[in-house]
């Protein structure tokens, strides 16, 4: 059984990394990185059913040389709209458990999940790396495991993914920072998670969050991840939204309880987006506190003079006023 392990999150394309096996989850529909390499699979002769696995089952498929990896594993879960932090925490130790059956592995390759559909990216991360850990030390796995690696194509996120970590990670006994990037985690049946790290994916439901309402759309990407995100996380809540695109369950439902438990409503009225609009209705027939964005008042659909608007130019002056009007909220910050 391998003494340690190495975490490391890297830029690039899981399909494209080598390693001895990469793995993918079935949430009952092919979405991102799981749906491109079943396509590629199925050019080589390896029919899609062999990839759509029943929630709690598992199977590994032979690539054929489509993916660097000669093997993934196809993990069955929940559909989307219910794959959550917890459920991305029981993902991780459920990988390892499956590998067992195949002891000869030593490096796995991943991507990182929530984030592309709307949970909070650091929540995410840490909730899987988290459930990894958690596995290892209790000696779950393949005996020869030494190496798991996390994939993200896009490189600030990659950043902001390896900042997240390394609040999780960084300064915890038996864990060492790896030249070049990533941390080795020794096994030592008395390693203690750091609580940020623990909590991840086990009491996610119930932290402080915000819920934004706003277009999943390229043009608001940076808004979001820097306008927004930052103001958010910088008074101790999670920062989540919903895109409407990918789920194909009750996302009506899933949208109502975030709203329904958030600590604050944020809505971005740019782009005259009509679910945006409905959010923001239910927000407040609900009674939650909710700030309105817009970047011009020409974009407003309904007369907002009664009501409080942010009207910013630039991302850098959203950050400043959205910084600045959730500081004057009371949101019981842990200490």
């Amino acid at each position: 059984m391998s003494a340690a392990l190495d975490v490391v999150l890297e830029v690039g394309d899981v399909t494209e990394v080598t390693a001895d096996v990469a793995l993918f989850k079935y949430a009952q529909r092919l979405y991102g990185a799981a749906e491109s390499v079943a396509r590629r699979l199925e050019v080589v002769g390896v029919p899609p059913a062999q990839v759509m696995v029943e929630p709690g089952e598992f199977r590994f498929v032979e690539t054929r040389g489509v993916v660097g990896s000669p093997l993934a594993l196809f993990l069955g879960t929940v559909r989307l709209g219910a794959f959550g932090y917890h459920e991305i925490r029981q993902f991780t130790q459920r990988a390892l458990k499956a590998m067992e059956s195949r002891p000869g592995l030593k490096h796995v390759v991943s991507t990182v999940h929530g984030p592309n559909y709307g949970l909070d990216e650091d929540e995410a991360v840490l909730a899987l790396v988290g459930g990894l850990i958690e596995a290892f030390q209790r000696g779950t796995g393949p005996q020869g495991l030494e190496r798991f690696t996390l994939v993200e194509l896009d490189n600030r996120r990659a950043l902001r993914l390896r900042r997240a970590l390394e609040k999780g990670l960084g300064g915890t006994a038996g864990v060492e920072p790896l030249q070049g990037g990533g941390f080795r985690v020794r096994r030592d049946r008395a390693f203690v998670q750091a609580p940020v790290m623990a909590t991840a994916g086990a009491v996610s439901m119930a932290k402080p969050h915000a819920f934004v309402a706003m277009p999943f759309t390229p043009e608001l990407e940076d808004t979001y991840h820097y306008g927004i995100q930052g103001p958010v996380k910088s008074v101790g809540l999670l920062c989540e939204r919903v895109d409407q695109a990918v789920f194909d369950g009750p996302i009506i439902q899933r949208i109502k309880e975030r709203i329904d438990t958030a600590k604050v409503v944020i809505a971005d009225l740019s782009l005259a987006n009509p679910n945006v609009y409905l959010e923001v209705g239910y927000a407040w027939g609900k009674g939650r506190p909710t700030l309105l964005l817009v970047r011009d008042v020409k974009e407003l659909r309904f007369d907002v003079a009664s009501y409080r608007c942010i009207v910013y130019r630039n991302i850098r002056e959203l950050e400043t006023l959205l910084t600045r009007e959730l500081e004057r909220m009371d949101f019981g910050r842990p200490a």
